[in-house]
């Protein structure tokens, strides 16, 4: 059912979801990119992890969270999340009708060619990323198709499902021992048989893994689309006129589907500011929410 939306003010906030905390590396370089816009950033915790979910659960649930934003009165939403931008970006969009939906996936392919560029051999591309993505297979499909529509020689996609770097994420353990085995158990084969020239943190929780990724791939050059998307939200409120013009720094509301301890202090940590809190908000069906 697509929703009726209302062209709304400059003023009103974006809204950036994920199924966890992963999402704020995007929301962080949206905060220093875009200083003036105001965010509602959305954790749908209580169904994570994506990854592992059906896509059936995905779509159901990605629903709920375009309901959501809609009801907050948001001029644009972010998908920060690639398992949502895999399996669910078509039905989010229909869902919206005339509101943006941006999604991850088409970001991190461009990221992908800018960083083969320069090279006239073929890349050997390695995507990180959670079982659910890994199974859509879109990296598999898109990255060669986007080559060679750019006159890039094709590349080599290889995928590795890493479901268990979410949980690391989740639950701070983004440097050491447990890290690093995690991220030997993962990657080590892949670089043993032939390490990648490119890695493509194909879900927005595995930068904060980083470093014990370059670890175990150190000939490899990362790629994180969380820049590339933040330029994109830019360049898509530029074309629509929808820039806020407020003088004042952003404000940023953070809501989860389940409080659990320790969420306000990770927040801060990742985004380096202090926050009020975290409000819950309690998403069961895609109808629950209504303008």
């Amino acid at each position: 059912m697509t929703k009726t939306y209302n062209r709304v003010a400059k003023s009103a906030p974006i809204g950036v979801f994920d199924s966890g905390l992963g999402g704020l590396t995007v929301l962080r370089e949206l905060l220093k990119l875009l200083p003036r816009e105001d965010f509602v950033y959305l954790a749908d915790n209580a169904n994570a992890p994506y990854g592992r979910n059906s896509p059936a659960t995905v779509r159901h649930d990605t629903l709920n969270n375009v309901d959501f934003f809609m009801s907050q009165g948001v001029k644009l939403i972010v998908f920060a999340c690639n398992t949502s931008s895999a399996i669910a970006l078509d039905a989010a969009q229909e869902r919206a009708g005339s509101l943006p939906v941006i999604g991850v996936i088409n970001d991190g392919i461009k990221a992908a060619m800018e960083a083969s560029a320069a090279s006239s051999d073929a890349a050997k591309i390695a995507v990180l990323a959670t079982e659910a993505t890994v199974n859509n297979g879109i990296f598999a499909r898109e990255l060669p198709r986007a080559f060679t529509d750019n006159n890039l020689p094709e590349p080599i996609v290889i995928q590795a499902a890493c479901q268990d770097f979410v949980q690391l994420v989740e639950e701070g353990n983004w440097e050491g021992p447990l890290a690093e085995e995690r991220a030997e158990y993962y990657l080590g084969g892949m670089r043993e048989q032939e390490e990648p020239d490119i890695a493509i943190l194909a879900c927005t929780h595995f930068p904060f893994l980083e470093n014990v990724i370059q670890k175990s791939l150190p000939k490899t050059q990362l790629v994180d689309c969380s820049k590339a998307v933040a330029r994109e939200v830019k360049e898509r409120l530029s074309s629509m006129d929808l820039q806020n013009e407020k003088k004042h720094k952003s404000d940023v509301s953070f809501y989860v589907t389940e409080v659990r301890p320790g969420i306000e202090q990770n927040i801060e940590r990742i985004l380096d500011i202090e926050i009020e809190g975290v409000h819950h908000v309690d998403i069961k069906n895609a109808e629950g929410f209504e303008r």
